[in-house]
């Protein structure tokens, strides 16, 4: 069963996130020192990682082609239109839709930085070519914790 499947089905169980309760935890404990993880410095650092093994703005779009197809078995312009996001806003996806790509995001970008330096091509597309295969293999691992 396909993510958009799942999501039909199981919508009705989604659990508000609720920002002042985030805040909460992090004012009863002493952690100011520390930086906030969250969906966008995650996606960031699996942009970075792209650009480390020399991709471009090209291979981003394809790894997150990829990556959404791997993830949820459908393209990014179908996940956002059957889940009520806003096109290229992930802040509109579901939550659980946001959860899946920041877990796949952090661990492709440990993988692709573990890999810094290795995955070269001979041509920039090449190069785009084979970090989007590398995510593809990373999110086909990801996907298979997921309940769809």
């Amino acid at each position: 069963m396909g993510f958009l499947n799942w999501w039909q089905s199981e919508k009705h169980n989604e659990e508000p996130t609720s920002d002042s309760q985030q805040l909460d935890l992090l004012r009863k404990g002493n952690l100011s020192n520390r930086r906030r993880e969250t969906g966008a410095t995650v996606f960031r650092a699996f942009t970075d990682a792209i650009q480390a093994n020399g991709g471009d703005r090209d291979a981003i779009r394809e790894s997150i082609i990829v990556e959404t197809q791997e993830l949820f078995d459908c393209d990014v312009q179908e996940l956002y239109k059957q889940t009520g996001g806003t096109l290229n806003d992930r802040s509109t996806l579901p939550a659980i839709v946001q959860r899946s790509y920041l877990a796949n995001e952090a661990l492709s970008a440990f993988e692709l930085e573990r890999m810094e330096g290795t995955i070269g091509g001979e041509s920039q597309e090449e190069n785009n070519d084979k970090i989007a295969g590398q995510v593809k293999d990373s999110s086909k691992r990801t996907r298979r914790w997921f309940p769809w």
